[in-house]
């Protein structure tokens, strides 16, 4: 209460902009006026520490919006400079890299992941009993690069459910360092990439390959093969082949120590309010040794994620820089299955991208045509090829259980204003 009385005291500093060029537009204007009130709410309320949100078509912005605090219990409000923790928006830069290998010939979509990582070759899925320790039988085929792609491997994470096989997860420190768990007691995490590929080697799959969607450790897999078949390690990889193209500075696995007053507070909603839970001082994205997991690792600035995104909407194409081929740009937005997982989860699936649907957008979710992925603090984004559509809010907001209801109103108040104000 006391969080949200302050934040409220001190509403006059956010701010929303209407870029120029589309101040004549009434229609941007109102979105942009109700998409502001709706976050400054949510700020006031106790909801969110923070959003920084940015609408364009064309390259050119229609909404821009900067709300609350980088550090709350300072007053510092957040900057469009401001670096967050990307999470699981870390997925769609790997899966290009992956995709950018295949097109130089050096893998295969359909070779089982084996052929470059011999630990997963030997893959045995849990049988569906309710023993422990866990019942294996034989995997019907290989997982390959395509399973790993739709997350239909049966790589799991251990916070997506208490089956053996998640228990499985804990018991052997099937994970790495990070505030995205389940919060039960778990042996130590792998220290590095090669660990946690060596463990989830030894460990049973959720289901047969290819069987379904589950959400797991599948594209930081894709990250190890990265690292097998180009020869570099996987910073050296993103930077050369995607972050210095798109001129994405700030995007990293390290925060280093320049860029560290901009890393905002990382904050967990809980009963009592907005809990800090994880600061720029001590953070583990300062940490020069942490696992570089291409699932989930990254750190970046809004403005970097635009410049990928734009990418995305330009099928491979930054300021005349071509990427990523146009085909493999068209993959990823290509439906393969469903997700699953609830009427607020379940959506089209492609390559590292939740693409958007009749269904998805009458619900006030991802537009149709749109793909779209977010993180775990509720970094959010979306980029339409068709209508060249790039919508992005950042925050760094964690919400466990009962508190996931701010994650679906953030996601459609963002979603609401974009297809208010583009032209489709």
């Amino acid at each position: 209460m006391r969080t949200a009385l302050r934040l409220a005291a001190a509403a006059m500093l956010l701010s929303a902009t209407v870029p120029a060029a589309t101040q004549a537009e009434p229609a941007a204007t109102h979105a942009a006026q109700t998409l502001k009130a709706e976050l400054d709410a949510m700020v006031a309320a106790g909801e969110l520490p923070n959003a920084l949100v940015l609408i364009e078509q064309d390259g050119k912005p229609l909404i821009e919006v900067s709300t609350g605090y980088s550090d709350i219990a300072k007053r510092t409000p957040v900057t469009r400079d401001a670096i967050f923790r990307l999470y699981s928006m870390s997925k769609p830069i790997t899966t290009v890299a992956i995709l950018q290998l295949a097109e130089r010939g050096l893998l295969s979509l359909d070779a089982p992941v084996g052929t470059y990582l011999p630990e997963l070759a030997g893959l045995r899925v849990w049988d569906n009993s309710q023993d422990e320790p866990v019942r294996t039988v034989p995997a019907d085929r290989p997982v390959t690069i395509l399973d790993l792609l739709t997350h239909t491997s049966g790589i799991t994470y251990e916070f997506m459910g208490d089956t053996p096989v998640h228990r499985y997860y804990r018991a052997h420190g099937v994970g790495r360092v990070t505030l995205a768990s389940s919060g039960q007691p778990q042996e130590a995490p792998a220290a590095s990439l090669g660990e946690l590929v060596s463990r989830l080697g030894k460990a049973p799959l959720l289901h047969q390959p290819g069987k379904r969607f589950s959400y797991g450790f599948s594209t930081t897999v894709l990250g190890a093969v990265i690292e097998k078949v180009s020869g570099e390690t996987l910073d050296a990889y993103f930077q050369t082949h995607i972050f210095a193209p798109l001129e994405m500075k700030d995007t990293t696995f390290v925060v280093s120590d320049a860029q560290a007053a901009r890393l905002v507070v990382e904050y967990s909603a809980s009963a009592q309010g907005l809990e800090a839970v994880d600061q720029p001082e001590t953070s583990e994205y300062r940490d020069p040794s942490r696992l570089r997991d291409g699932g989930g690792a990254l750190a970046g600035t809004l403005e970097d994620y635009r410049h990928f995104a734009e990418m995305l909407a330009n099928r491979g194409i930054w300021h005349g820089r071509r990427v990523v081929s146009a085909a493999s740009v068209d993959a990823m937005f290509s439906p393969r299955l469903r997700t699953g997982g609830g009427p607020d989860l379940d959506i089209p699936f492609g390559l590292g991208l939740g693409i958007g649907d009749a269904g998805t957008e009458a619900r006030g979710g991802v537009p149709v045509g749109a793909g779209s992925w977010s993180g775990s603090a509720n970094s959010y984004f979306f980029a339409d090829p068709v209508h060249k559509v790039v919508a992005i809010v950042m925050t760094n907001e964690l919400t466990p259980g009962p508190f996931m209801t701010r994650t679906w109103k953030l996601r459609a108040a963002l979603d609401r204003a974009a297809l208010a104000v583009v032209k489709r």
